[in-house]
């Protein structure tokens, strides 16, 4: 009873302040509840879930939101337009749920980047990126936030009086766990089950290929980071960077199903015609391209759920929706066309070769 009335009288102070403006107006009835950036301090005060101060029975609500996430994540409004509204909708039904607090927090930070203004949402998304770091115990999606605030501070780093220097990104870096702490490799040592500990290895592999993909990507073309026009010199290693990722991928993903790497397998060979092509080497950029095309429709035409035969990933089965972080509404063949047509820089004499045209019509 005591807690009740304290609780009361701490609701109104801040209902009441008129120096502070968190608080929320409800519906006709002229009710105010504290600004849901309030509720875990509140919360933790009277030693209750935030849940509870707003009346919500998790069992209730947990389906409602696994709903939410799994729309979210798995494409169907993850980096889409309707993205923000989405989740803002996720937030004033559960404000105090992390797993909604890390999504809206990510699809601020896209609508910054779809609107071109990075400093559109910053306040709020400081805002959301403390109060998970404040009051969430789950360890990864703290991680996640901070990830996720790194790459936005990489942005805001280039943005004049952005309050936001090069060396807050690399404080929040340093603050990262590095690859020995990852759950990957960690179950690869401590998973006691046989076959377990095998799943276990065979997930790391794929976890080290993909972003291994990923970094050398990010190690071929440094000039995309100047925002400049490469050398011919850079394009050369380029080439030879790919070519070795590429060569990697042949041996380990024998079957020719790539895993969570399908979306590097075709784009690194997007990138060796497209670079190809600018230093000359016609045929070579057709080779590459076609390749690209070849792979694009293969993945399209994977069933949802296929078999993996490769040696280092017998037994394990490729769920397109959940393991590949491609958009699959559009499908790869779609966005490979796109990019030959429109993103990559092929000169118009090539693209009237009817080589080029037979790669297109691959991908129909």
């Amino acid at each position: 009873m005591k807690k009740e009335i304290e609780y009361r009288r701490l609701k109104s102070s801040i209902v009441l302040s008129e120096k502070s403006s968190k608080y929320l107006y409800l519906g006709e009835t002229g009710e105010s509840y504290p600004d849901i950036e309030l509720l875990p301090a509140i919360a933790d005060f009277f030693g209750v879930s935030a849940d509870s101060l707003l009346g919500i029975d998790r069992a209730k609500s947990e389906k409602e939101i696994l709903a939410y996430i799994d729309k979210y994540d798995n494409g169907k409004y993850k980096g889409s337009e309707g993205a923000l509204e989405f989740m803002k909708e996720a937030v004033v039904r559960y404000p105090s749920d992390f797993r909604i607090l890390l999504r809206y927090m990510d699809a601020l930070i896209t609508d910054n980047y779809r609107s071109g203004d990075c400093l559109k949402n910053k306040k709020e998304i400081l805002s959301i990126y403390d109060r998970i770091q404040n009051f969430c115990t789950n360890d990864r999606i703290r991680i996640q936030a901070k990830r996720a605030l790194i790459y936005y501070y990489s942005e805001l780093t280039d943005v004049e009086n952005s309050g936001v220097t090069a060396r807050d990104m690399y404080d929040l870096v340093d603050e990262m766990p590095g690859i020995r702490d990852t759950k990957e490799r960690l179950l690869c040592h401590v998973e006691k089950d046989p076959e377990n500990a095998r799943l276990s290895c065979q997930k790391f592999i794929d976890s080290l290929l993909y972003h291994l993909d990923d970094t050398v990507s990010n190690y071929a073309r440094p000039y995309l980071l100047y925002h400049r026009e490469p050398t011919d010199e850079e394009l050369r290693e380029a080439i030879e960077a790919f070519e070795l990722i590429t060569g990697i991928q042949e041996k380990v993903y024998s079957d020719g199903n790539y895993g969570p790497s399908w979306k590097f397998a075709i784009y690194n060979y997007g990138y060796l015609g497209q670079y190809y092509h600018r230093i000359g080497n016609n045929s070579k950029a057709i080779e590459n391209l076609r390749k690209c095309a070849e792979l694009a429709k293969r993945f399209d035409t994977l069933p949802e759920v296929s078999e993996r035969t490769a040696l280092l990933f017998k037994g394990m089965k490729l769920n397109k929706q959940e393991d590949v972080d491609i958009l699959l509404d559009t499908g790869l063949c779609r966005q490979m066309t796109h990019h030959m047509l429109d993103n990559y820089p092929l000169s118009d004499e090539f693209k009237a070769k009817p080589e080029f045209k037979e790669i297109l019509d691959i991908m129909k």
